[in-house]
C-alpha cells in the first residue's frame, strides 16, 4: 500500500455508533430506539409533491426560512426568543459545533469543558487542535467555581483566556448530570466577564423523566455570549440528520460562511417542517419519554444485581447511564473483558480530555430492548467478576 502522508487529526475520528462485533449486546450506542423512530411517510410525499423543486434543490446556506421559523416556535417553549436570522441550520448539533470551533478558535487556542465531556466533542475539538482547559462536576452538575478561580488565575498571569466553553446542561452526556440554575447564572456571568462563548448542547432536554425544568443558558443570555446547540437526532429521527445552532446574528452570518456543504439536505429538512408544524412531534416525545424511563429503570435495577460495586446516580432524563468503580479498577480491561461476554459499553476514558482517571465506565439504554439491557448488564457483572479474579492473580 502507497504510504501516504495523513493529517494528524484523521487518526482520532471515532467509529460509527454502529460498528460492533457480531453477536454483542451494545450498551454503548447512544441511537434512537428503533420502535420510537417516526414514521415520515405523508411527509415525505408532501416534500416531493408541490414541494418537488425545493425539497429536491440546493437548500439555502442558512437553511429553508420555514424550519428556522418552526426551530423559533421550537425553542420559544424553552424561553429562548429567536428570529429567523438567529438560526443556522446544520447537519446535526456535531455539525453546529464544529462550525462554532471554525469561526472562534485557532489552534492553540483554550475551550473550556466539563471533566468528563461528550466524547464525540473531543474528537471534534481535538482535529482543531484546541487545549482543554476542563472542570469538575458534582451533583449540582458544572462547578462554576472552580472556572472561576482558574480564569482569575489565567488572568493574573496574563494567560491567554479561553475562546470558548462547551457544556451539555441538561442530562450530561456521559454523566446523566443536569446543572442547576444557580451553577448557569454564574456560567453566564463569566462568559460575560471573561467574553467567551458557551456552546450549551442541549440534544436531550426535551427527553425528562422527573424533576423541575431549569431554563437554558440561552434563555438568560441577553449580550450574545450563547450558542444553543439543537437536534432532532434524540427527539425524532437521527437519520434525518437536522441540527441548528442559535446565536446572534452576526456570529450565525460568520459560521455559515464556514460551512462546506453547499446547504444542508433541503428533503430532510421539509420532512422535519412537517413534523413540526403537526401533533406528532409532540407525541413521539411523550413516547421517547415513556420507553427511556423503563429503559433507564431496568438498567439501575439490573446493576444492582450484577454489578453492585459500581456506584451510579439515576439520571432525571436523557439516554445515559455513568457508573464509577472501585479506586484502581481498569475500565479499559472491562470493557475487553465485556467484548469477549458478549456486550459493549464505552470506556470514560474516551469522555476525559486530558487526564483520565481509569476507573468510569458509560452505558446507553437508549438503542435496544430492556430484555438485551437485563442480559447485557448481567454479562457484564461476569466480565466484572473475571476482571476482579485477574487483578487479585496479577
Amino acid at each position: 500500500m502507497t504510504e501516504f502522508r495523513f493529517a494528524r487529526r484523521s487518526a482520532i475520528l471515532g467509529k460509527s455508533v454502529f460498528d460492533h462485533a457480531p453477536g454483542t449486546i451494545a450498551l454503548n450506542s447512544g441511537a434512537a430506539y428503533p420502535p420510537c423512530l417516526p414514521d415520515v411517510v405523508r411527509e415525505a410525499t408532501e416534500a416531493v409533491g408541490p414541494l418537488r423543486e425545493e425539497a429536491m434543490q440546493y437548500a439555502p446556506l442558512m437553511g429553508l426560512d420555514d424550519l428556522r421559523d418552526e426551530i423559533c416556535n421550537f425553542v420559544a417553549e424553552d424561553g429562548i426568543k429567536a428570529n429567523r436570522e438567529n438560526v443556522l441550520v446544520t447537519y446535526g448539533s456535531k455539525s453546529a459545533f464544529d462550525l462554532a470551533l471554525r469561526t472562534f478558535c485557532e489552534p492553540g487556542d483554550t475551550v473550556i469543558v466539563t471533566r468528563p465531556t461528550y466524547m464525540t466533542a473531543v474528537h471534534i475539538m481535538r482535529t482543531h487542535n484546541v487545549r482543554f482547559l476542563d472542570i469538575g462536576q458534582d451533583e449540582q452538575g458544572f462547578d462554576a467555581e472552580e472556572l472561576a478561580r482558574k480564569l482569575a488565575i489565567m488572568e493574573n498571569n496574563a494567560e491567554q483566556m479561553p475562546k470558548l466553553l462547551f457544556d451539555v446542561p441538561d442530562f450530561h452526556n456521559p454523566t446523566g448530570v443536569t446543572t442547576s440554575l444557580a451553577r448557569r447564572k454564574r456560567m453566564l456571568e463569566l462568559a460575560q466577564r471573561y467574553n467567551f462563548v458557551i456552546c450549551e448542547d442541549d440534544p436531550y432536554r426535551r427527553i425528562r423523566f422527573e424533576g423541575e425544568v431549569i431554563p437554558s443558558i440561552k434563555s438568560m443570555d441577553t449580550t450574545g455570549h450563547v450558542i444553543s446547540l439543537g437536534t432532532v437526532s434524540k427527539i425524532l429521527a437521527p437519520g434525518l440528520r437536522v441540527g441548528w445552532a442559535i446565536g446572534d446574528a452576526g456570529v450565525i452570518r460568520r459560521m455559515a460562511m464556514q460551512k462546506a456543504d453547499g446547504g444542508s439536505n433541503a428533503f430532510a429538512q421539509r420532512i422535519v417542517v412537517q413534523l413540526m408544524r403537526s401533533n406528532k412531534m409532540a407525541k413521539h416525545i411523550d413516547e421517547m419519554i415513556h420507553h427511556m424511563r423503563i429503559h433507564r429503570d431496568e438498567m439501575i435495577a439490573a446493576f444492582a444485581e450484577h454489578l453492585p460495586e459500581a456506584e451510579i446516580r439515576a439520571p432525571q432524563g436523557g439516554y445515559f447511564l455513568w457508573a464509577k468503580l472501585p479506586e484502581e479498577s481498569d475500565a479499559e480491561r472491562l470493557v475487553e473483558l465485556g467484548i469477549e461476554e458478549g456486550v459493549e459499553i464505552s470506556s470514560g476514558r474516551l469522555s476525559f480530555p486530558n487526564d483520565d482517571p481509569g476507573n468510569f465506565i458509560r452505558m446507553a439504554y437508549s438503542f435496544i430492548e430492556v430484555d438485551d439491557i437485563k442480559d447485557g448488564i448481567a454479562k457484564l457483572g461476569v466480565a466484572w467478576r473475571k476482571l476482579q479474579t485477574q487483578a487479585q492473580a496479577a
